[in-house]
């Protein structure tokens, strides 16, 4: 079970924040974390302008350990001061299904209800790969008080295709008896520019 982490901080000074990412991502997967990304939100209510950091670890001790020892280190600490970086919300998410990869000047998060499910995983790469580079679902395990249970992050370099594309697989017939069943149904969306 691979877990993402998903940390949401206010930061200060951005451009620091960024160029400190050059030393602290190798410093991050000694840690045990195998992948780490930066994205500021564009677009989405109140969250416009946070920062969301992500994480992938193997398994939720590996993620709780790892952001203890990361909290813990003096580097770090050292450049969150600098940065004026304020933690406002992490969650773990369980990685249910990835097609294409992640890249892109663009990260799509929609925010569903239900019990997410990968069983439209396939169905739906196909109605969105003409629009974005890579897609993943998953499902909320530890998220605090919320109203949404899973996730579907695209990473793009067109809004506009991701949009025609999204709208496309939302009307889908054989996607949206896929979500019937599991109940799912979309509850927010928020756009984040990718900086790391």
């Amino acid at each position: 079970m691979s877990i993402f982490q998903a940390s949401i901080a206010s930061v200060q000074d951005l451009d620091a924040f960024i160029d400190a990412a050059s030393w602290s991502r190798e410093l991050i997967k000694d840690m045990g974390c195998t992948d780490t990304s930066i994205m500021q939100v564009a677009v989405g209510g109140d969250q416009v302008g946070l920062i969301g950091i992500s994480f992938d670890w193997g398994t939720m001790d590996a993620s709780l350990k790892g952001s203890a020892a990361l909290m813990a280190n003096d580097q770090i600490r050292q450049m969150m001061g600098d940065c004026g970086v304020t933690l406002h919300r992490r969650s773990l998410m369980r990685i249910l299904g990835e097609r294409g990869e992640r890249s892109g000047a663009y990260l799509s998060c929609v925010y569903t209800s239900g019990t997410p499910s990968a069983d439209g995983m396939d169905v739906g790469w196909d109605l969105m790969k003409d629009g974005c580079n890579g897609l993943m679902g998953a499902a909320g395990v530890i998220t605090g008080m919320s109203s949404w249970t899973g996730a579907i992050f695209s990473w793009t370099d067109s809004v506009d295709s991701l949009m025609a594309c999204s709208a496309k697989a939302w009307a889908d017939p054989q996607m949206a008896e896929i979500q019937a069943q599991s109940d799912t149904k979309p509850v927010g969306r928020i756009i984040g520019r990718i900086l790391a």
